[in-house]
């Protein structure tokens, strides 16, 4: 499982899933996993952006960067249920192709605006306009899912092909944590040789064995 820490602290690539804030709406429909309980009490130095789903009231509690291709932040918005992460801009992919690699299992849409009551896609249609906007708050809907599995997962990504990755990134994988390195050009995300103290694969250690 891929933990987010500074410097920045990227998640894993095998196990490559972004921190999601799920949270329910009513006793009925509760979707919680180890990122959701995680993040409210977890307390760590300033960290990269990365997707998060708001909460049951619409906040978002991490502020995204903006991201190129629109004006204001780009959220990657799940037409199903209306759920939605903003999208930190990556170099040689649109927001477009970053939000499917995330959420393959279900149709998705991109918005643009400083608040998602009010983003609009490239086409002109706001959020508020999907038959489905906000109903993630009222009910699960069965099949709405970004990984195939869960309502709250993304899709795993391998380090290669993370495009959240940056070089000098702490990934943690099955088998042991390692840094992440890139080309010059960009392309891709590989496991450098470099080590990892002790005290920081420790920290990591620490996190996956909570999330089992």
């Amino acid at each position: 499982m891929r933990d987010t820490f500074s410097r920045p602290i990227a998640s894993s690539g095998v196990l490559a899933l972004a921190i999601m804030g799920v949270a329910a709406a009513s006793p009925s429909a509760k979707a919680q996993d180890f990122f959701s309980a995680l993040f409210g009490g977890f307390s760590a130095p300033p960290q990269r952006s990365a997707p998060v789903f708001p909460d049951s009231g619409g906040s978002i509690e991490r502020a995204p960067r903006a991201s190129s291709g629109g004006g204001g932040v780009a959220y990657c918005v799940r037409t199903c249920d209306g759920r939605y992460f903003p999208l930190s801009s990556q170099r040689g992919q649109s927001s477009t192709e970053t939000c499917n690699s995330f959420c393959p299992a279900s149709e998705t849409q991109v918005f643009y605006g400083s608040k998602i009551d009010h983003a609009t896609s490239k086409s002109g249609k706001s959020y508020s306009q999907l038959p489905n906007a906000f109903r993630y708050r009222k009910e699960l809907i069965a099949g709405c899912t970004c990984n195939g599995k869960d309502p709250g997962g993304l899709a795993h990504i391998g380090i290669e092909d993370d495009p959240t990755l940056r070089k000098g990134d702490l990934v943690a994988e099955a088998n042991g944590s390692v840094i992440a390195s890139r080309a010059s050009d960009n392309r891709g995300a590989s496991a450098s040789e470099r080590s990892v103290t002790p005290s920081r694969r420790s920290l990591i250690d620490d996190m996956s064995a909570s999330s089992e």
